[in-house]
């Protein structure tokens, strides 16, 4: 067998698999807040645009990171920076169950926000390395299906653990499988057993050449358009999943704050299908626009129905959700564009452009939605915390169908690869 026809094995799978949870960790860390927002806005006194801001400084974390994530990635390789990521995660977690002011559970927030941003990168980058090209849409897409189950276990079964916990010692919890994780991470992760000798680590690669990568992709217009469309895509999903979804179904349906994290734990069960569903097909198709399109008109008709039709039962909800999580998943093919526009020694830093202009709307969205929610507010109280009303989040939750329409107009401007690298 050649080194260019050589298959991965059972290692190559268990490499990326171990790789791959630490994405479920940080998102399950991710969208916590989301059932912690009744409980953190009673306990710290905070308002909407103050809860709004956590997100911002879990994004700015998470952005300022992404280019040298994956460009440290594509020098040094995934283990190491995965362990120490991982670390990072944890002792954001333990800092926020101790904390004692806002702003240290803001700083607690930047620095998950760092740690974070070396999870799905180092998962594509494993996928990238251990295995051939015609499969990355389907890795990329498993992935995100692990990390949205994640997101399933940071609602629901995050808010009974809270519930039953309280909140400071279900983020102990947290911070303690973080460490055991890390520890698993560096005796089962290898960089430099790939068999697939020709997307080994280039750990010859200087911080020169990784910075003249950067800077390439920078000044291709098609990068900007794919983070663009990925912004625009990402955004909606996590405004829901893990700030205001649970505040708005609690207002439009009058649920408890467990059952409102159970549905939207759906969005991202929709995640966990439609991703890996979409990167089978875009495969098979040798095509990566049509998804995107699938991903832009279905996600836009979700939210709307979402946002302003009142569904007469809970099953209804549950099935819209999920189908808006189907969709969303979709627009993951953009990530496989990405990685075809560029050689195999930019892989990381392509893939870091992309998740960084992703996590710039996941902190600049939140807060907006935040501010309109407090301009809108009624100065009603309820158990130390504000209350908004259900046409305050109508109101404030526009912008998202809006989003989705701006990134399908964009894709008429976005160059099909038909799964193969463009050199």
């Amino acid at each position: 067998m050649t080194k260019s026809t050589a298959k991965p094995g059972f290692y190559s799978w268990v490499v990326w698999f171990t790789g791959t949870l630490f994405y479920f960790y940080e998102f399950f860390i991710q969208v916590a807040p989301n059932v912690m927002m009744p409980d953190l806005t009673r306990h710290f006194g905070i308002s909407a645009v103050q809860f709004g801001y956590l997100a911002t400084f879990y994004y700015a974390g998470y952005a300022l990171m992404q280019l040298p994530a994956g460009t440290l990635l594509d020098r040094f390789g995934a283990r190491r920076l995965i362990v120490v990521a991982t670390l990072i995660c944890a002792a954001g977690s333990f800092l926020t169950a101790y904390a004692n002011a806002w702003f240290l559970v803001e700083l607690a927030r930047f620095a998950t926000g760092i740690g974070s941003a070396f999870a799905v990168l180092g998962s594509f980058v494993l996928a990238a390395k251990w295995f051939p090209t015609h499969r990355f849409g389907l890795l990329s897409g498993l992935v995100l299906t692990i990390g949205m189950l994640g997101a399933v276990a940071g609602e629901h079964p995050m808010a009974v653990m809270v519930e039953h916990f309280g909140w400071r010692q279900s983020l102990n919890i947290l911070a303690i499988v973080g460490v055991v994780y890390a520890l698993v991470t560096w005796c089962v992760i290898s960089d430099h057993k790939n068999p697939l000798n020709q997307h080994r680590v280039d750990t010859t690669q200087s911080f020169k050449e990784l910075l003249s990568n950067v800077l390439t992709i920078m000044r291709q217009p098609q990068p900007w358009l794919l983070a663009a469309y990925g912004l625009l895509m990402f955004t909606p999903t996590l405004t829901l999943g893990a700030s205001w979804g649970a505040g708005f179904l609690m207002a439009a349906y009058q649920l408890p704050v467990a059952s409102a994290g159970s549905v939207i734990s759906f969005i991202f069960i929709g995640w966990a299908m439609g991703c890996p569903l979409f990167g089978v097909v875009s495969d098979r198709m040798r095509l990566r626009k049509p998804p995107l399109y699938i991903a832009s008109v279905g996600g836009t008709i979700c939210l709307l129905i979402m946002i302003y039709v009142h569904l007469p039962s809970l099953w209804m909800l549950d099935t819209l959700m999920l189908f808006f999580g189907i969709f969303s998943g979709a627009f993951l093919s953009s990530f496989s564009i990405a990685r075809e526009l560029q050689p195999p020694k930019a892989t990381g830093a392509a893939l870091g452009f992309m998740n960084m202009a992703q996590s710039l709307g996941g902190a600049l969205l939140p807060p907006i939605v935040g501010i309109i929610l407090d301009i809108l507010w009624s100065g009603t109280f309820q158990d130390g915390g504000r209350v908004y009303l259900l046409h305050d989040y109508r109101y404030a939750f526009l912008i998202m169908p809006l989003e989705t329409v701006a990134a399908g107009l964009l894709l008429f401007f976005v160059k099909e690869t038909h799964c193969v690298e463009i050199k």
